[in-house]
């Protein structure tokens, strides 16, 4: 193995950027579907801030509610170059607040009481949230939530399983950035849940300010449902992608643990 000098590390830590932008080639070309849907999301989230900016808030859940989209908005389109780039480690913890945002939105647009006490600097866990949304007709399902959210932790906090073995110095001498070969199956059931997470995300904003969107933006919903319809096909194709690239990591596993 070729022994490194100090001054190699300025080229390699110069070519980090490089390597992004090559993971970030391969991974966007695989996943255009995603990123054709995501992108339709967001734009759509664009139309609804512009509405916005010409109306004043009428009251405290509709001004809680404006600054929660726009933080949810700006995880959710940064999220994606980081998948792209096969950053998940750095990706997980975007994810994950905006999750806690946007069930925290949800609850408060379905009751403004809620709202009011975020307001007001009151600390509302993920756990009452879940408890709470479960009660109402247009709430969430209580476990669903508890397993996204339990995904989210396991992904954030540091943990075995998902922190991968670099073998630096085991045939390996720079493992920094994304040089690294991309673990397809978790970039894939990374866009399954941020795609879930912009269906919600959308849905919830178009409903509660549907009123206003239709007073001055009459082809919005159209371009929503027709949004919505290509994020089930798009998730259905992920879905598939995921479970055959789970088929070959099974078998992959499955032989090397023979040869062993």
């Amino acid at each position: 193995m070729k022994k490194f000098k100090p001054k190699d590390a300025n080229k390699h830590y110069e070519l980090l950027q490089m390597y992004a932008d090559t993971r970030t080639k391969e991974i966007s070309k695989m996943s255009d579907p995603f990123v054709k849907v995501t992108d339709r999301y967001g734009r759509l989230i664009s139309r609804v801030t512009l509405i916005l900016g010409d109306i004043k808030p009428e009251n405290t859940q509709d001004k809680v509610l404006r600054d929660m989209l726009a933080d949810i908005f700006d995880c959710l389109y940064e999220s994606r170059f980081l998948i792209m780039a096969s950053k998940l480690n750095v990706a997980f913890p975007v994810a994950r607040r905006v999750y806690e945002t946007l069930s925290l939105m949800s609850l408060c647009a379905i009751d403004k009481s809620w709202a009011q006490k975020w307001q007001k600097g009151q600390k509302i866990g993920n756990a009452i949230i879940r408890k709470e949304l479960s009660k109402h007709p247009m709430g969430e399902n209580e476990d669903d939530l508890k397993k996204l959210y339990n995904f989210f932790c396991l992904a954030t906090h540091p943990n075995r399983e998902l922190i991968p073995s670099r073998f630096l110095g085991e045939g390996n001498q720079y493992v920094l950035g994304t040089i690294a070969k991309p673990n397809l199956l978790m970039v894939c059931d990374y866009c399954i849940k941020i795609l879930e997470m912009w269906y919600w995300f959308t849905a919830m904003v178009s409903y509660f300010y549907r009123e206003k969107i239709a007073e001055v933006d009459k082809a919005y919903f159209d371009s929503y449902n027709q949004t919505a319809k290509e994020a089930q096909n798009v998730k259905q194709w992920l879905v598939e992608n995921f479970n055959n690239l789970l088929k070959e990591e099974k078998e992959s596993w499955s032989q090397n643990s023979m040869k062993g």
